[in-house]
């Protein structure tokens, strides 16, 4: 198994769940921030240029949410998802999927008008409307974890790499509030060995 990679993108939160799961795989960092992703070679396997791209057993798959989704699945020995046909497994599908359609694009704007477009193509009305929207995505999260230590309850799961990958990434986009009971959240995930090892590079 080979992750394709690049530090500080949605990749890391793969390669979080990877070292959660003790899966073994080899690393290839991909620096798409200075043009490595659109190389032809890259572009095969990510059609887009992006990280993180999963070669396993001559499959290749795109998509950090989806990624993980199947990770939980195939390595988690059901600990990191819950069961099939459950509604559990319906609020943990809701998670996987609001994260990359909700609170992904948010920091993502903001990222972007802030830090990586040059000066004069920033548009400052975008960071402002995407940090109201930020706003209203973290308070979901704050109302999720206010009275259960995990964004499913007792047990962390796959939903919690994704959530917690977002919550670090609004830190990096000065988006973080100071909810008390989501700094409690995201300090647990972040002691996590796995979260220390993911994203110590």
């Amino acid at each position: 198994m080979k992750l394709h990679y690049s530090p500080r993108t949605r990749a890391a939160r793969v390669r979080w769940l990877l070292l959660e799961l003790g899966v073994p795989h080899e690393l290839n960092t991909i620096d798409v921030f200075t043009g490595e992703g659109r190389k032809a070679e890259h572009l095969a396997l990510h059609p887009h240029g992006f990280v993180p791209a999963l070669e396993e057993e001559g499959i290749v798959l795109i998509e950090s949410a989806a990624i993980c989704m199947h990770l939980a699945d195939r390595y988690g020995d059901g600990k990191l998802a819950p069961a099939l046909g459950t509604l559990e497994r319906g609020k943990y599908y809701e998670w996987m999927v609001y994260v990359p359609a909700m609170a992904d694009p948010c920091l993502e704007t903001i990222m972007f008008h802030t830090v990586f477009l040059p000066e004069h193509m920033r548009v400052s009305s975008l960071v402002e409307r995407a940090r109201k929207r930020w706003k209203k995505v973290e308070a979901r999260f704050a109302s999720a974890v206010a009275s259960q230590p995990f964004i499913l309850g007792e047990q962390f799961s796959a939903a919690d790499v994704l959530v917690g990958s977002t919550l670090a990434w609004s830190r990096a986009a000065g988006a973080w509030g100071d909810d008390p009971a989501l700094s409690a959240y995201a300090e647990r995930l972040e002691s996590r060995p796995a979260f220390i090892e993911a994203h110590s590079s």
